[in-house]
C-alpha cells in the first residue's frame, strides 16, 4: 500500500469513523490513572461572549453547529508517543511472507493518533530500527497525526531494512519523554532480545511511563488453514535475498505453534513487570478498533 492510497484510506475510514467512536476510549481513563495530571479536559459548556475562542470545541461546531467551550482542569498534560518498530520484519518489501504486519502497524497508528486528536492530547512519534529513524515531538492536532502517519509510510522506502536496537530506543525515549506519558510500543517483538528474559530491560520504562506494548501478528501466525502444499517465493527479513519455500500444512501448523509459544513467553514477561499488553492480528480497522476499545474499557473497570 503506497502513501497516496493510504491517505485516501485513512480519510475515509480512520479519520471519519474514529472522531466519534474513539473519544470515549481515552477520555476519563487518563484522569482515573493520573489524578490532576491528565489531559486537562474537564467539561463542555455553551459559549458565552467573552470566552476564549481558542477553547471552542471545533469538532462539535463542525458536526452540529453548536458553539461550545471546553473547560480544562489544572495540571500537566499527558503526552502520547507511538514508538514504532521499523526493523526488517515490520517493513514493506517485495515477497514479504508476513505481509499484513505493516498494514496492522499503520491501522494501529491511525487509530491511536486520531484518538489523541479527539481528546485534545499531543501525540508524537519515535520510529526506529538499529537507530532512531525519525523523532517527532508530541504536538496537538490533526496535522500532527497526519505527519506521523506520513513519516511512518515514508520510512518504509528509505534505506535497507535491518535489525532493531531495542536497548538504544528505550534509552532514547527515557531521555526524551516526560514521566507518566503514555507510550505505545508497536512491534512484532521478533527481535532476539525478546527471546530470553527481557524483564530487566522493561522495568525502567514501565516505571516511568504508562507503557503499552502492542504485539503485531500476521493472521498467518494465528489461524490460517492450508489445505494443500504450495511453493512460495519469499524474501529474507531485510528484503534483499529471495528464495522459494515449499510450505506444507504441517509446516504451517508448526510455525503457528512457535508463534503461540512466543506470545506466551511475551505475556509471562509482561506480567512479571506489571505491564498490560495488546495483541493485534488482523489488518481490519473494525477488528483493531474492537481490540483497542476492549483493552481500555477493561482498564476502566479495573480502576473504578
Amino acid at each position: 500500500m503506497g502513501l497516496e492510497e493510504y491517505k485516501q484510506f485513512r480519510q475515509s475510514k480512520i479519520q471519519l469513523s474514529t472522531r466519534l467512536k474513539l473519544t470515549n476510549i481515552f477520555s476519563g481513563e487518563w484522569e482515573s490513572i493520573y489524578k490532576g495530571e491528565g489531559i486537562e479536559f474537564a467539561d463542555i459548556q455553551p459559549y458565552e461572549p467573552g470566552d476564549d475562542l481558542r477553547d471552542l470545541d471545533l469538532i462539535t461546531l463542525i458536526e452540529s453547529g453548536e458553539e461550545q467551550v471546553i473547560l480544562r482542569s489544572v495540571g500537566r498534560q499527558m503526552k502520547m508517543y507511538a514508538l514504532v518498530d521499523m526493523s526488517g520484519s515490520m517493513r514493506r518489501f517485495k515477497h514479504m511472507f508476513f505481509s499484513s504486519k505493516p498494514d496492522i502497524r499503520d491501522v494501529a497508528i491511525g487509530l491511536i493518533g486520531f484518538s489523541a486528536c479527539n481528546v485534545y492530547s499531543p501525540i508524537g512519534l519515535c520510529a526506529f530500527d538499529n537507530d532512531i529513524r525519525c523523532f517527532l515531538p508530541a504536538k496537538f492536532g490533526e496535522d500532527s497525526c497526519i505527519k506521523i502517519i506520513e513519516n511512518v509510510l515514508d520510512e518504509d522506502y528509505k534505506g535497507s531494512p535491518t535489525e532493531a536496537d531495542i536497548p538504544k530506543v528505550f534509552s532514547y525515549i527515557l531521555e526524551k519523554a516526560n514521566k507518566q506519558n503514555m507510550i505505545f510500543f508497536i512491534s512484532d517483538f521478533k527481535d532476539p532480545v525478546f527471546e530470553g528474559d527481557f524483564s530487566d530491560l522493561l522495568r525502567p520504562i514501565a516505571k516511568k511511563f504508562d507503557f503499552i506494548p502492542i504485539v503485531v501478528r500476521d493472521p498467518i501466525e494465528k489461524d490460517v488453514v492450508l489445505k494443500g502444499s504450495v511453493n512460495i517465493t519469499v524474501s529474507d527479513s531485510e528484503g534483499q535475498k529471495s528464495t522459494e519455500i515449499y510450505l506444507t500444512p504441517d509446516r504451517l501448523k508448526e510455525m503457528q505453534k512457535a508463534s503461540a509459544r512466543h506470545l506466551e513467553h511475551l505475556d509471562w514477561h509482561f506480567k512479571e513487570v506489571g505491564i498490560e499488553h495488546i495483541v493485534l492480528d488482523s489488518p481490519s480497522i473494525d477488528d483493531c478498533y474492537r481490540v483497542l476499545s476492549s483493552f481500555f474499557e477493561g482498564r476502566k473497570r479495573i480502576r473504578v
